[in-house]
This record gives C-alpha cells, sequence and structure tokens, in this order.
C-alpha cells in the first residue's frame, strides 16, 4: 500500500512540474509558445489569459497584429473583471486605436479599471483632466457610465 501511495505521489509531481506556464515564455519573448497555451485557457474564460491574447494581438507579439482581436479580447477579459484588461481597453478608446476616438468612453474604462485596483488607470485619468483632455464634468459623466456598469456586473 505504501508503495502505491509513493507512486501515486511521484505521479502527481511529474505532472505538476510538466504544467507550461505561458507568462514564463510570454516573459522570455517566446511569442507563439505562450499564445498556443493563453488561447484555450482564454477560450474557457481566463480574463488573465484573455488580456494576454488581446496584448498579443495589439501589439503583434508572435502573431499578426490585428487590432479588432485585440478589442474583442479585452472586452472578455474586462467582463470578466480583469483590471487590466479594462486599463488596456480605456487606451485603445483614449488613443483612438482600431475606434473612433472618445474620452469620456475611455475615462469610463480607466474608472472601472481603477475601482478594480489599477493604479495605471487612475493616472490616466488625473493625466486627462490635467492636460485638460476631458472637464470635471466630462469625467462626472464617464463616472456615472461606470457605475452603472459596474452595478450591472455585479
Amino acid at each position: 500500500m505504501r508503495l502505491f501511495f509513493l507512486f501515486l505521489l511521484i505521479l502527481t509531481l511529474v505532472s505538476c512540474s510538466q504544467y507550461e506556464n505561458p507568462k514564463s515564455f510570454f516573459d522570455k519573448g517566446n511569442y507563439k509558445k505562450a499564445f498556443s497555451l493563453w488561447l484555450p485557457l482564454a477560450n474557457d474564460g481566463d480574463s488573465f489569459a484573455q488580456n494576454y491574447i488581446g496584448i498579443q494581438y495589439y501589439l503583434g507579439l508572435g502573431i499578426d497584429r490585428n487590432l479588432g482581436l485585440a478589442k474583442k479580447w479585452f472586452e472578455k477579459a474586462s467582463i470578466g473583471g480583469s483590471a487590466d484588461a479594462q486599463h488596456n481597453l480605456g487606451l485603445m478608446y483614449e488613443n483612438g486605436d482600431y475606434l473612433e476616438q472618445d474620452l469620456i468612453v475611455a475615462s469610463m474604462w480607466f474608472y472601472v479599471a481603477s475601482q478594480n485596483g489599477s493604479t495605471n488607470a487612475k493616472k490616466r485619468i488625473q493625466r486627462l483632466l490635467n492636460d485638460d483632455k476631458i472637464f470635471p464634468n466630462q469625467y462626472n459623466h464617464a463616472k456615472e457610465l461606470a457605475k452603472q456598469y459596474l452595478s450591472v456586473e455585479n
């Protein structure tokens, strides 16, 4: 019986060590491998993986650049609660990447991301306000839109 449990323990350890972490491949610049590992996770609803699929499409890392698909994956991850994806979607609206520039919608996504813990999103909001790209009343409108989104999300 001990031999059986020892065998199970060894099998479990070997199985765990064979897990391939897509983030480690991404960080090492092996974007194709990272993409191939992240895609099934993203399709299963993993918002972290969805955000990274969006990043890879947005920047063309290991795949052809496709801003439409980047937006799609950022949206999926945003709905899943990823603050990073919400920030990234806000950047797409701020810059007018693939879609019409809309600083109020960008601010809305930045506000949602900041409510989910993104310090980068808070900085983007401050920059937009400090540079007079949006005015306080516009930001208040964006916050109201964000609060509506957050109340539907929860």
